[in-house]
């Protein structure tokens, strides 16, 4: 008989995104080799490009012959380093902050979920009430009010913990939702019910029998938390790095950018490479990804188009990870 292991790496759409998934992951494993000692690289103007008023440079990398050159995916005026030290550096801190809000959104979202669904009446309706109550609550809107209010006024080094914790506030409600579905079909089963005629307890039950039964909504709703957590970090980025730039116009002859920084990025830590961050300063730079006459994607087109395929790229290995186990969970879905 075919178990749901031999099935899961039989499906070429999951092994394509394992290998996606580990891609990344070893990124991030060997950043201090490629850029020893710059893992908390500081996020600033580049002074030289200031003084030279110099737009950031194009992409260096060739195939024929292949070089890398000194920025490979071409480089951007707020990080003051190219494109590829942003993401490669970055993959440690946005690996950290997605594991984390997945871990935390899920824990208490299926332990809210099961004890709902399992012992129902006033137990259900308090909780959900409560998780409805999440439900309503703008995630972008919360996430940046808590950026702008909370993580000014504390240490840097909390900037990460202050940021998963938010976002995992608003994205717990999702996985209560659907477990608690699961668990009242689960509960209402014949199997369960010959337990509680034998003595079996409630949390026995929950455990036992319940818990189990109840993690498809689980493995459907890690991707969207994945997209989801990648979306609201981009976007507290870009809020951050336009209400604090300045200035207008593109051309190094007038070297009419802005010559004001936006504020160094809020996640994860302030002014440490990010994805988020790289994107955001890619597109922040004023008119760089505005198309110019004989141009199709902009001035700096390197600087926010790589990092949004490097992101996408990533989110799209998770999701077809997400669907393969679930698939291969599900006895009908597996044949």
């Amino acid at each position: 008989m075919q178990t749901w292991l031999d099935a899961l790496f039989r499906k070429p759409s999951f092994l394509a995104g394992l290998a996606i998934i580990l891609f990344y992951v070893s990124v991030a494993l060997v950043a201090p080799i490629f850029y020893p000692g710059q893992l908390l690289t500081a996020m600033t103007l580049d002074p030289p490009m200031i003084a030279h008023c110099a737009l950031p440079s194009p992409p260096t990398i060739t195939f024929s012959p292949f070089s890398l050159g000194p920025h490979p995916f071409g480089q951007t005026a707020f990080l003051g380093y190219g494109v590829a030290q942003g993401l490669i550096v970055g993959s440690r801190w946005d690996l950290y902050l997605l594991a984390m809000t997945v871990i935390g959104a899920a824990a208490i979202g299926i332990g809210i979920g099961l004890v709902s669904g399992t012992f129902g009446g006033r137990t259900d309706w308090a909780m959900m009430t409560v998780t409805d109550t999440v439900l309503s609550i703008p995630d972008f809107v919360f996430v940046l009010l808590v950026v702008a209010i909370v993580v000014p006024h504390i240490q840097s080094s909390y900037g990460p913990v202050v940021f998963v914790l938010a976002m995992v506030l608003v994205m717990w409600a999702p996985y209560a939702r659907g477990v608690r579905g699961d668990a009242l079909r689960v509960s209402s089963s014949m199997y369960v019910e010959s337990a509680k005629a034998s003595g079996a307890s409630q949390s026995r039950i929950m455990f036992r029998h319940v818990a189990p039964n109840s993690m498809n909504a689980v493995l459907a709703q890690i991707p969207i938390t994945v997209a989801l957590s990648l979306a609201l970090i981009v976007a507290v980025q870009v809020v951050n790095a336009f209400a604090n730039t300045t200035g207008g116009g593109i051309g190094p002859a007038a070297c009419t950018y802005s010559m004001k920084i936006p504020a160094a990025p809020v996640v994860p830590v302030f002014n440490y490479p990010e994805w988020g961050g790289v994107l955001a300063a890619g597109l922040a730079y004023n008119g760089a990804w505005i198309p110019m006459p004989g141009q199709l994607l902009g001035t700096s087109w390197w600087g926010f188009l790589i990092p949004a395929v490097w992101i996408s790229v990533f989110g799209f290995g998770v999701v077809l990870v997400s669907d393969g186990v679930r698939d291969a969970l599900s006895p009908r879905l597996r044949k």
